[in-house]
């Protein structure tokens, strides 16, 4: 999947849950972990002495985004074991004021896919508490990393039976 930030996620003992399995609310930490990961990234500006801001540089002064809707689907059990699962993250849909990233943890080789996710990104004026208009730069450096909707297994069986 091009533009996709893509990465290993170490499992921690504390992630398990009496059932012997990553715990379905430590899924969101994963994604959160992403989210993060991908604002950390390259926006493909530069500052005026060459230097490269990150996606989150261009989100404008006094603003901020919050979380406004998370979905998750869960796909199968992931136990612990010494090696990282490897998180997916990319930009589904740029929205006025919002924006949504997409999300698969899955194996590095792609043969198991633990979940998939999506979550609403809203940017907020620190100040004033109301959602606020993408600037323009940033709504570009979301656009690099733009990738197609996620594979919701609920969504496509909706889809067929329509």
């Amino acid at each position: 999947m091009p533009n996709v930030s893509r990465f290993p996620l170490q499992l921690r003992f504390s992630d398990i849950d009496s059932y012997g399995h990553v715990n379905n609310v430590t899924f969101l930490s994963y994604l959160e972990t992403a989210r993060v990961q991908l604002h950390s990234s390259p926006s493909g500006q530069t500052t005026d002495d060459g230097g490269q801001l990150s996606v989150s540089d261009l989100a404008g002064a006094g603003n901020f985004t919050l979380v406004g809707r998370q979905e998750i689907e869960y796909l199968a059990p992931l136990l612990f074991r010494p090696e990282p699962v490897w998180v997916s993250v990319w930009v589904t849909e740029v929205g006025g004021s919002s924006f949504a990233l997409g999300y698969k943890v899955s194996e590095e080789d792609g043969s198991a896919t633990y979940a998939v996710g999506e979550t609403t990104m809203v940017l907020v004026n620190r100040e004033s508490g109301r959602p606020v208009p993408l600037p323009e730069l940033y709504r570009k450096a979301l656009e690099r990393y733009r990738g197609r909707e996620v594979p919701f297994r609920r969504r496509a069986s909706q889809s067929a039976g329509a």
